[in-house]
């Protein structure tokens, strides 16, 4: 599975929070596979998830949730674990707006049915303050944790830009989703403050007829579709602006692996991106949907070399302040607080 609930997850696996507890991930879904494959995954993630559960004591089911079907799948498992006695985390990686976007699509059964399972679960987590608003104001429950993503460690510094290089901006949110902002990255690219900007847009979905246009009409914008791991990370050891023009997040992982990049950013106010990025301290914040806005953001860090470097140093910074330690520190916490004998 793509994204970056998936990157955090596998970021889990590999973090000093392994080196404390055996952890297992049970996946429930992989990708657009023929509605009899998908039912056969979730089938056979139920059977592990009770044979697991019936293993012994000690145990944690961390069940990780976006929307839409996502959350469907998870109840299934929030209540199956809870039938077989198992504590419970759900952690929840939407932001604000697809949570109160998905509320609002419900009847009264699903609203039922989801207000149950964030209420039987032993702790409810969020990744951003505003989801875990979000979240309480939906259903409603009280007590929504918010624990945030990790910035990834270990990432060397990127090598120095010559002076005369013409700098490289990056947009990876693809145009699958539309929440990434696409819509709003064309838009911005069609102003002239980016007019002679040099662009390089990747990510999820077909890149849109407009999209097309402006592509084949600019030799500095290029679309690049998806990338694994290895290109991407070569594209932003090349970056010198990151761009996030989303207008609904949890934490995005994509912010902060460019903050531990040290890369400069052009980001919008929502989700969790302000609890982590502050404008003009260490980004430039802009408000959702609006391109001129983000443009004129675009074109100052790509004018101002000196701005670009304060910011990007700022944001690698704070990254290594938000690394897995702390992170995973405060799940280890909570491990030990669920795991610990009941009061006599």
């Amino acid at each position: 599975m793509r994204g970056g609930m998936t990157e955090m997850i596998m970021g889990l696996l590999r973090s000093p929070l392994a080196d404390l507890y055996e952890l297992e991930m049970v996946a429930t879904h992989r990708g657009p596979d023929p509605i009899g494959r998908r039912l056969l995954i979730f089938a056979a993630a139920l059977w592990r998830l009770t044979v697991w559960s019936l293993r012994g004591r000690g145990r944690i089911a961390h069940v990780h949730v976006t929307v839409r079907g996502s959350m469907y799948r998870k109840a299934v498992c929030v209540h199956l674990a809870k039938l077989l006695r198992r504590r419970v985390i759900l952690h929840v990686h939407s932001g604000p707006g697809d949570i109160a976007a998905f509320r609002a699509r419900l009847g009264a059964a699903g609203a039922a049915l989801f207000r149950s399972t964030l209420r039987r679960s032993d702790a409810v987590l969020a990744v951003s303050a505003a989801s875990a608003t979000a979240l309480e104001a939906a259903y409603p429950v009280t007590g929504v944790a918010v624990v945030p993503n990790a910035a990834p460690t270990g990432i060397a510094e990127r090598p120095p830009r010559p002076a005369e290089r013409l700098p490289l901006v990056v947009y990876l949110g693809g145009f699958e989703n539309p929440v990434k902002g696409g819509e709003t990255m064309l838009a911005a690219l069609r102003l002239p403050a980016m007019a002679e900007l040099r662009v390089t847009m990747a990510g999820p979905g077909e890149l849109p007829e407009a999209g097309e246009a402006l592509v084949s009409g600019r030799e500095k914008v290029e679309w690049r579709g998806w990338l694994e791991t290895e290109d991407r990370d070569a594209l932003m050891r090349e970056a010198d602006v990151f761009v996030l023009p989303s207008t609904s997040e949890g934490l995005p992982l994509a912010v902060l692996e460019a903050m531990a990049f040290g890369i400069a950013i052009v980001a919008t106010e929502v989700g969790g991106v302000p609890d982590v990025l502050g404008d003009e301290r260490d980004a430039l914040l802009v408000e959702p949907g609006d391109a001129e806005g983000l443009a004129a953001a675009i074109a100052r860090l790509a004018a101002d070399a000196g701005l670009r470097e304060r910011l990007g140093d700022a944001a690698r910074e704070r990254a290594r302040r938000l690394n897995a330690e702390e992170v995973t520190g405060r799940l280890a916490e909570l491990y030990e607080r669920l795991l610990a004998p009941a009061a006599p």
